[in-house]
């Protein structure tokens, strides 16, 4: 009867181990960031590329996404131009420019009075564009790039940052972590 006591106390306390180490590392992949670099968006027969956050994956415009880079028309005078461009999908945002992503553990308490109203703003010409033009030397690129996205998904109830880090030649780099 003592071996079989004994057992069990064995037993109980390597299982009780191994599940504290498990939820260890669940927690550290909750602060794991993902970096993703698209296809050229400018390319010829490019339809944008779209990212669901959620899987980690890219998708296409008819699946679920968060964030996408189009060419989208512009008009300037006379002219139509087709520009760069970062849409919402259906998530609530903000931009953060006084926090590192590296320092954003979780997400702001002001955020439900920061989020875009409008997730136009976001766009080429926009108050917080992403993708920004350059008329004089005719390059694009990301428009502070330091500042630090919160990214809400209220359909599975997560949120993220999101930092865009570079545009070169229609491709666009960003990274993306959990909160």
């Amino acid at each position: 009867m003592k071996h079989i006591t004994l057992f069990f106390i064995s037993f109980s306390l390597i299982l009780t181990g191994c599940e504290e180490e498990r939820l260890d590392v669940d927690n550290d992949h909750d602060h794991e960031e993902t970096e993703v670099t698209t296809h050229d968006i400018d390319a010829d027969g490019a339809t944008g590329f779209y990212y669901d956050l959620v899987a980690e994956a890219e998708t296409d415009s008819s699946g679920s996404w968060h964030i996408s880079f189009q060419m989208l028309p512009i008009t300037a005078g006379p002219s139509t131009y087709m520009m760069p461009s970062l849409v919402l999908g259906s998530v609530y945002a903000a931009e953060y420019s006084d926090t590192a992503f590296e320092d954003m553990d979780s997400s702001p308490g002001t955020f439900m009075q920061d989020y875009f109203q409008d997730p136009t703003v976001v766009q080429y010409g926009g108050a917080s564009e992403v993708l920004h033009y350059d008329s004089e030397s005719h390059v694009v690129s990301v428009s502070g790039p330091d500042r630090v996205f919160v990214i809400y998904e209220p359909s599975v109830h997560t949120t993220y940052k999101v930092q865009f880090v570079e545009y070169v030649g229609g491709v666009i780099s960003f990274k993306f972590g959990h909160l």
